[in-house]
């Protein structure tokens, strides 16, 4: 076997030795928990993570409309940078 082989299979065993113990101890952490406590847990992460990306396709949204000329803003700033 080839150097390169030998190298991906220790990564391999060790991302599996990795994920086996992160498992085991979020298993661990999460059964501890109240099931209360849980549910605001995800609750909340699914509320943080639809404001976020509504907030980021808003502003991506914003910064691709058109600005005089035909051009999207980015466009137009490059073009003013490139002017100066």
């Amino acid at each position: 076997m080839s150097r390169t082989t030998v190298l991906q299979i220790i990564a391999a065993v060790i991302t599996v030795a990795v994920l086996a113990v992160l498992h085991r101890g979020l298993d661990w952490f999460l059964s501890s928990l109240e099931p209360r406590f849980m549910m605001g847990l995800v609750a909340g992460f699914l509320i943080g993570t639809f404001s976020v990306l509504l907030i980021w396709y808003f502003e991506d949204r914003k910064d691709k409309s058109l600005a005089p000329g035909g051009r999207t803003r980015e466009q137009q700033r490059a073009r003013n940078t490139i002017d100066l």
